[in-house]
């Protein structure tokens, strides 16, 4: 996205530059007249204009697909028992992640080998997935379950099996005795 918008001010500035070379080569070579007066209007209402756009573009006021953390989550957090942060996960971009333990056969997108709870953990034991602009968990058929805390009201909901559940922002998911937050 940054790249996008680095592209689209360097030819907004381009086009200012113009413009003004445009006003420039009218002021000194043109006659006094209506052309001259037309042609020095016109460039320097399109010299602003695309200004203002490279200006609105560097603030990120024009940026119309920027995701911001007011509602899609994009990070998941390992917390520990004091709530410190133990580990952090972007989700930014991603559509799918396995929530699991790391072993020799299965790699896992969110690796708990190393949390504090691990041994609750499966090698594969839940996946989050990303579609129409909401994340979801899904429990894949774990002996230990996937729970999920509600931010709204505080009440813990266990998963079934064969449903995923919507997961939004401060919401946290239970695997095993493992907090990960979504936010």
């Amino acid at each position: 996205m940054r790249g996008k918008m680095n592209k689209r001010r360097g030819v907004d500035i381009a086009i200012v530059c113009l413009a003004l070379a445009l006003v420039a080569i009218a002021w000194i070579y043109l006659d006094e007249g209506q052309m001259k007066k037309w042609i020095l209007i016109f460039g320097i209402l399109l010299a602003l204009f695309f200004l203002i756009l490279a200006l609105l573009e560097k603030s990120g006021v024009g940026e119309k697909n920027k995701v911001t953390s007011e509602g899609i989550p994009t990070e998941l957090v390992l917390l520990s028992e004091e709530e410190s942060v133990l580990m952090v996960w972007e989700l930014y971009g991603k559509i799918a992640l396995v929530i699991g333990r790391e072993q020799k056969e299965n790699q896992v997108d969110i690796d708990l080998s190393n949390s504090p709870y691990a041994a609750m953990v499966e090698g594969e034991h839940a996946v989050l997935n990303f579609a129409d602009g909401n994340w979801y968990v899904e429990d894949l058929s774990s002996e230990n379950g996937i729970r999920i805390r509600k931010s709204q009201d505080g009440s813990i909901y266990k998963l079934s099996g064969t449903h995923p559940c919507l997961v939004e922002m401060g919401d946290q998911i239970l695997v095993g005795s493992n907090r990960l937050l979504m936010r």
